[in-house]
């Protein structure tokens, strides 16, 4: 029962230290995460806006490049910020889909903390705004 026991604690020990190490080639140190959409900022098929997230000391920022330009950036402060230890570690990710039947895409920020923590940020057409309790959001596609 002790060999269990032992056997335990050192499996949960390296699977900790194997997602750490997973998520240092992944998402590199402070934890940055890139991706391209078409959401109707400046942009199209040809020249999408890009779009880089970063946990960088305990608070999630989204910059996105409108049509890929980084003469027209616009930042994002995504309303997470802890001081526990390791939560500069968590790294944050984007989707896009439309989650207020706009027909807009809007962003969705995953902080991959434990527990997962989504925030959804409404298309203007401009420019993305946090969303707000009496926002019309179906809550359903934000964990799809």
């Amino acid at each position: 029962m002790i060999v269990m026991l032992l056997l335990w604690v050192v499996g949960t020990d390296a699977l900790a230290w194997g997602t750490q190490v997973y998520n240092n080639f992944t998402y590199g140190n402070p934890r940055t995460y890139q991706t391209d959409a078409v959401v109707g900022h400046k942009d199209s098929a040809a020249h999408p806006s890009h779009f880089i997230a970063v946990n960088l000391d305990h608070q999630a920022v989204i910059f996105e490049l409108k049509g890929g330009d980084p003469g027209n950036t616009e930042s994002y402060k995504v309303p997470f910020a802890r001081i526990d230890t390791n939560d500069n570690l968590d790294p944050v990710t984007l989707e896009f889909k439309d989650v207020n039947g706009d027909g807009k895409l809007d962003m969705i920020v995953i902080v991959h903390s434990s527990p997962q923590e989504v925030f959804p940020f409404l298309n203007d057409g401009k420019q993305f705004v946090g969303a707000k309790s009496t926002d019309n959001i179906n809550y359903s596609k934000l964990n799809n």
